[in-house]
């Protein structure tokens, strides 16, 4: 490993861990570090393997309130009572909501990743996102988890949908799509987060494959190590940061971000 990889790898870790919970898109980050400073981006599998180190840290910040889920959830399999029912039914909700990027994903993957990976792609994805959260930036929903219905997961599922193209937030997508919805915005931020596990989890196991042979074939266990970490703590931390910046109404400096480097992708780009 040399010097410049190990900065390389750490580089990246901090694009990914920082951009992938924020509303403004890992994956049109790591095209724009690709195109402007001529860093080389491993193929998808690297951003997927990236992308688990995000996951982990969601169960890191939300690990007391998965272990609810998944315990009341199991508990009102067994035997169900009003005490498990929200969960339980949260839990159908989160899989109701996943039905889209599968069907979505599964189709048309390979068509968003081949052809709207341009840095204009980039630029007209991002201005999308800005607007979005512009336009729910003060709203103030009331639905909690008992209050969330299958249309509203429906719709969220949709929105999830639209992150395949480089530029549109995955998180961005799905809060905005929420609040409209008039769900309250920390659990707004948690179905969000929620739903990103079985799409990470199976993008992972289609991926582990050709990550595995990747690090044998390049041996680069340790640069893939070095930057899992790096995103790892990055994630935790901007994780906390969206729930501190959500809860307080403040989306609109994630749409100005957005709308900023929108503009000068267009320019320079």
């Amino acid at each position: 490993m040399t010097f410049f990889e190990i900065f390389q790898y750490i580089f990246l870790g901090v694009v990914q861990g920082a951009t992938e919970p924020l509303p403004v898109s890992s994956s049109g980050h790591l095209r724009i570090v690709s195109y402007f400073f001529g860093v080389d981006v491993p193929d998808l599998h690297f951003e997927v393997f990236l992308n688990a180190a995000s996951l982990l840290a969601v169960f890191i910040v939300y690990k007391v309130d998965l272990m609810e889920l998944v315990r009341d959830t199991m508990n009102h399999v067994k035997k169900p009572s009003d005490k498990t029912k929200t969960s339980f039914r949260l839990s159908i909700l989160l899989i109701v909501g996943t039905i889209p990027a599968i069907i979505v994903g599964g189709l048309f993957r390979d068509f968003i990743g081949g052809e709207l990976t341009g840095i204009h792609y980039v630029a007209i994805a991002l201005m999308i996102t800005a607007v979005a959260l512009w336009l729910i930036r003060n709203l103030r929903g009331h639905k909690q988890d008992d209050g969330i219905t299958y249309m509203d997961a429906i719709i969220v599922g949709l929105a999830q949908t639209l992150a395949l193209a480089p530029g549109i937030s995955r998180s961005g997508a799905t809060i905005v799509a929420a609040l409209a919805r008039k769900v309250e915005a920390e659990t707004a931020l948690k179905f969000s987060f929620f739903l990103s596990i079985p799409v990470s989890v199976g993008s992972l196991v289609l991926e582990t494959s050709t990550i595995v042979d990747t690090i044998i074939s390049n041996d680069s266990l340790g640069l893939y190590v070095i930057a899992f970490l790096t995103s790892l703590l990055v994630s935790v931390f901007a994780i906390k940061l969206l729930i501190n910046m959500v809860t307080r109404g403040k989306l609109l400096y994630f749409a100005i971000y957005c709308f900023t480097v929108s503009i000068l992708l267009f320019i320079f780009g």
